[in-house]
């Protein structure tokens, strides 16, 4: 070849672009792939993350049922793969209780740590094997809420209705309703109501104003609360009528009241009550407006029918045992009442009411007036309604009455 053709081809650089292009094909081809894959792996990332906290909040859901440790882990493995989680490529692992951070060793808490394992495409081009992601999340069953109202009906809409122009302000007093309604709890008419919480069972109606100071909104599908007096044993019903049983006269009459048993009670003037059990055996336990009642250690049981009608214009200082089966108690209404029967309880803010007013099959109706300042005061009923101005309060220290948690709240907090 002459030395003229040799410098020519030399000098020629067409084709030198695809030469280029061949060279550095594999690496854009694999930049691209790796930003492809990167957002791949962060996606299933926080898939993976989810379903960690769906299995430990469903893990400790069982755990709070009392299941075995299998039941628990099935559901703790069904609410992951419900999510997206592949077991063919990953692992789950389940503790209860957790085996490690701030809450190992706690035994109301659960544990999962759940990993898979995703397969490379362009990045295989530089590099073997898998790619590891993985999410953990701890579930804690934490306390009820401390409750002072209780409605025990597990079906009925407005089992606790606020009504009308109610202005209920409950300090340290939260509620709960066992219905499964979708208004188990009612806030309604132009009611304003002031509480910690408001849990049920079912859900909570508002078309009123709700204030909560220590919950950000009602508690929904809540755990039922259960009967704290189911086991009070019933009264001596055998022993004879005790009279009198009405205490009018004049004004400024004042009488001394001995526990025993009544053929209704009514209460016009001034009675002091010796501490004890007092059975009101049919009629109605009245305490009209113009009555002064007073007793410590004194319990109420009502039956065959009997009632409770407690007027706001009357002055009311009464307490109920701290010791003894009625320790607690202040009010007690026979299992066996009719379904309909209304106890009308009101009060105003010099009176006090310190214990339990229980009534599981009757309902408790809070009317006008009914302000117990300070104190501590419990409804359990099958249903309750304030439908006047209430304020309850809750300082039961040393009071005898029973702990009432209405439910315990699964949260994720790791």
């Amino acid at each position: 070849m002459s030395k003229r053709k040799l410098r020519r081809l030399f000098r020629d650089n067409s084709g030198a672009a695809a030469v280029v292009m061949a060279l550095t094909l594999p690496v854009v081809v694999g930049g691209m792939g790796l930003g492809t894959e990167v957002g791949y792996w962060y996606f299933n990332q926080r898939k993976v993350q989810n379903a960690a906290d769906m299995a430990a909040y469903a893990g400790a859901v069982e755990l709070r049922a009392g299941s075995s440790r299998e039941s628990i882990e099935t559901a703790a493995a069904s609410a992951a793969e419900e999510i997206g989680y592949k077991a063919d490529i990953g692992t789950i692992v389940l503790n209860t209780p957790p085996s490690s951070g701030s809450f190992a060793g706690d035994p109301e808490a659960v544990e999962v740590t759940i990993q898979e394992n995703m397969p490379r495409w362009f990045t295989a081009i530089f590099s073997d094997g898998t790619v590891n992601v993985s999410g953990r999340a701890v579930a804690e069953i934490s306390e009820g809420q401390q409750t002072c109202v209780l409605a025990l009906d597990e079906s009925e809409a407005g089992a606790v209705t606020f009504i009308g122009s109610t202005s209920a302000i409950l300090i340290g007093c939260n509620v709960h309703s066992n219905s499964l309604s979708n208004s188990s709890v009612s806030v309604t008419g132009n009611a304003i109501v002031q509480t910690p919480c408001v849990s049920a069972s079912g859900m909570v109606s508002v078309s009123a104003s709700l204030s909560l100071s220590d919950c950000v909104a009602p508690y929904e599908h809540a755990d039922q609360a259960s009967d704290p007096y189911a086991d009070l044993p019933v009264p001596n019903l055998t022993q004879p009528y005790t009279t009198p049983n009405t205490f009018g006269g004049g004004a400024g009459a004042t009488y001394s009241v001995a526990p025993g048993r009544y053929q209704g009670m009514d209460i016009r003037r001034t009675v002091n009550m010796a501490p004890g059990v007092y059975v009101i055996d049919g009629g109605t336990l009245s305490v009209n407006s113009t009555a002064t009642i007073n007793g410590a250690g004194v319990s109420f049981f009502l039956t065959n029918g009997a009632t409770v009608s407690m007027n706001g214009g009357a002055s009311v200082d009464l307490s109920a045992p701290t010791a003894g089966p009625y320790a607690g108690v202040l009010m007690f209404m026979d299992r066996a009442e009719n379904s309909s029967n209304i106890h009308t309880v009101n009060g105003n803010s010099s009176s006090q009411v310190n214990g339990a007013i229980y009534s599981a099959n009757g309902q408790i109706r809070m009317n006008g007036t009914s302000s117990f300042g300070g104190g501590c005061t419990q409804i359990v009923a099958r249903l309750i309604e304030f439908s006047g101005n209430a304020g309850l309060g809750v300082d039961c220290t040393g009071s005898g009455v029973r702990d009432i948690r209405s439910s315990r709240l699964v949260r994720i907090v790791e």
